[in-house]
Parts: structure tokens; sequence; C-alpha cells
């Protein structure tokens, strides 16, 4: 499940506009991914989301 759930904030980083990831971003990502819950997980994704919708109206 960590793998989905990594998975879910990489995709919701880069639909927020953030590709190129440093090692530390990395980490972050696998930290978050370790620790939350999948419905925590999607909640963030949802945020990101949000905030990429946003950015581009804005």
């Amino acid at each position: 499940m960590t793998n989905r759930r990594h998975q879910v904030l990489t995709a919701a980083l880069s639909r927020a506009g953030l590709y190129d990831l440093a090692p530390e971003d990395g980490a972050a990502v696998r930290a978050l991914a370790g620790r939350l819950d999948e419905p925590t997980v999607r909640r963030v994704a949802h945020w990101l989301a949000a905030a990429a919708g946003a950015g581009a109206a804005g």
C-alpha cells in the first residue's frame, strides 16, 4: 500500500507543477506515504490538485 500512496502523492505533485523533485523532496514523499493512511493521502492529493487549478485560473 505504501507504493500506491507514494504514486498518488507523486502524481499530485506533478499535477501541481512540481516535476523535478530534489532528493530531499523524494524523502519527504516517502515519509508521508509511509506514515499517512490512504484516505489522508488522497485528501492531500486533492488539496494539491485544487491548488494547481487555482493557480492556473489566477
